[in-house]
C-alpha cells in the first residue's frame, strides 16, 4: 500500500496543482472579461464623444450659417426695400413733371413749375443712382432733357410733348422690367391663364 499512499499522494497533488492552474485560469478569464468590459466601455465612450464632438461641429457650422443667411437677408430686404421706395419716388416725380409739363402754357406759372419739376426728378434720381439701374439713369437723363428743350420752355426748342410722353413711357417700362414687376406674384413652373410660364 504505500505504493498506494505514493500515488494517490502524486494524485492529490496534481489535483492540487490542477485546481491552482485552474484557479489561475479562472483569474485570467476574470482579467481578461474585466479588460475586454474596460476596452469596451473606453472605446464607447471614445467613439461618442467623437460623434458628440462631430455633431456638435456640423451644428455650429450650421448656425453660423444660418445667421449669415439672415443677416444676408435682412441686408437684402432693406435694400430692395429702400429700392422700390426710390422708384416709386421717382414715378411721382415724374408725374408731377408731366403734370407741369401739360399746363406750362395754361397756368402763369407753368413754365417755372415745369423747370421747378424737371430739377425735382434730376436731383432724385442722381442721389439716389444707387439704387437705379444704369439704363433708367440715362432714360431718366433724356427725359429731364427732353422737358427742358420743349418750346414753352426754351424758345430754341425742338421737343414735342409727345416725345416727352413717349420718353416717360420707356422710363416707366423700364422701371418695371427692373423692379420685376411682371414677375410678383408669380409662382415658378407653374402656366398663368394665358397659358404662359
Amino acid at each position: 500500500m504505500p505504493d498506494s499512499d505514493a500515488h494517490a499522494d502524486k494524485l492529490f497533488a496534481k489535483m492540487i496543482e490542477l485546481e491552482a492552474k485552474l484557479d489561475e485560469a479562472k483569474q485570467e478569464r476574470k482579467l481578461l472579461q474585466l479588460g475586454v468590459a474596460l476596452a469596451t466601455a473606453i472605446i464607447t465612450a471614445v467613439v461618442g464623444f467623437g460623434g458628440w464632438l462631430a455633431q456638435s461641429r456640423v451644428q455650429a457650422h450650421i448656425d453660423q450659417r444660418s445667421q449669415e443667411l439672415e443677416a444676408k437677408l435682412a441686408l437684402t430686404q432693406q435694400f430692395y426695400g429702400r429700392k422700390l421706395a426710390v422708384y416709386e419716388n421717382i414715378y411721382q416725380q415724374m408725374a408731377r413733371l408731366a403734370d407741369a409739363l401739360s399746363v406750362v402754357s395754361v397756368v402763369p406759372d407753368g413754365q417755372k413749375s415745369a423747370v421747378d419739376a424737371g430739377h425735382t426728378l434730376f436731383v432724385a434720381y442722381t442721389s439716389n443712382s444707387l439704387y437705379l439701374s444704369d439704363t433708367v439713369v440715362n432714360e431718366l437723363a433724356q427725359l429731364v432733357d427732353q422737358a427742358t428743350r420743349l418750346p414753352a420752355i426754351s424758345p430754341t426748342g425742338k421737343v414735342t410733348p409727345q416725345d416727352v410722353n413717349n420718353q416717360i413711357s420707356l422710363v416707366a417700362v423700364q422701371m418695371k422690367k427692373d423692379l420685376g414687376v411682371e414677375e410678383l406674384g408669380k409662382i415658378p413652373g407653374v402656366k398663368n391663364s394665358t397659358g404662359k410660364k
